[in-house]
């Protein structure tokens, strides 16, 4: 049997609940290869705000934060939501909405969304980063949307273990599922006595441009936005390790 301690780190630093459920899938992948690290560096905060004016046929989601910060507003919302993709679109359906998932990015939402202009007014309710622009997309191609900064992702530091791990030497699977997560973990070695060999890993190019100096072949990114081509992309650092 290979000794945990002979498993390579992945560090994790996804807000949770999502930061757990990727854990759990890197486990299931890898076994005895990986060892995961939870160190969220973004923690959600929820907001109140007043709600848009207006009668609304949809909302339309960004992230599965969006979805459980809408249901903490306490607003009353249409059941109908378009969400950015699978995994939003299941919290949104448990949760008690009529979800449709765009299964990929803010591009397959817009067309999802687009798609379906009859269904609005929409409502967009999302974090106060985002990217894509979606409202003002929406309304440059005629269609009626409002929208509602309903939380926050807020920077939080790394988890003692993972600084351990990065204080260290040995190589480190980090996959990296925005640019802003990539930036903050970015920050948060800055001052750190790093000796770990970083095997970076990104969900889009965007995200790799957080770090534009770190060795391209240490550097895989993802062919697609997706967990399944993530993990493919991690397969070059894990299974070959």
């Amino acid at each position: 049997m290979v000794l945990q301690s002979c498993a390579l780190p992945v560090l994790v630093t996804r807000p949770m609940p999502q930061a757990a459920r990727f854990a759990e899938a890197v486990q299931h992948r890898y076994g005895t290869k990986a060892r995961p690290v939870l160190s969220p560096v973004l923690a959600p905060v929820h907001y109140t705000p007043p709600a848009p004016e207006g009668r609304f046929g949809a909302v339309v989601f960004t992230s599965e934060t969006g979805v459980r910060a809408a249901v903490n507003w306490g607003q009353p919302l249409p059941t109908r939501a378009f969400c950015v993709g699978d995994t939003t679109a299941r919290v949104a359906q448990d949760l008690g909405f009529s979800a449709l998932s765009a299964e990929g990015d803010a591009d397959d939402l817009f067309d999802l969304v687009e798609s379906h202009a009859t269904e609005g007014p929409f409502l967009i309710l999302r974090g106060a980063d985002a990217r894509g622009d979606l409202l003002r997309r929406l309304r440059a191609a005629g269609m009626s949307a409002a929208e509602a900064i309903i939380y926050a992702q807020e920077p939080h530091p790394l988890a003692p273990e993972a600084e351990s791990v990065l204080l260290s030497s040995g190589p480190v699977v980090v996959p990296l599922f925005s640019p802003r997560t990539a930036a903050i973990f970015r920050a948060c070695l800055d001052g750190l006595a790093l000796k770990a060999d970083l095997r970076l890993v990104a969900l889009s190019p965007a995200v790799a441009q957080e770090f534009p100096n770190h060795p391209a072949q240490f550097c895989a990114i993802a062919a697609a936005p997706t967990q399944a081509e993530l993990f493919l992309a991690m397969d070059r650092f894990i299974n070959t390790a």
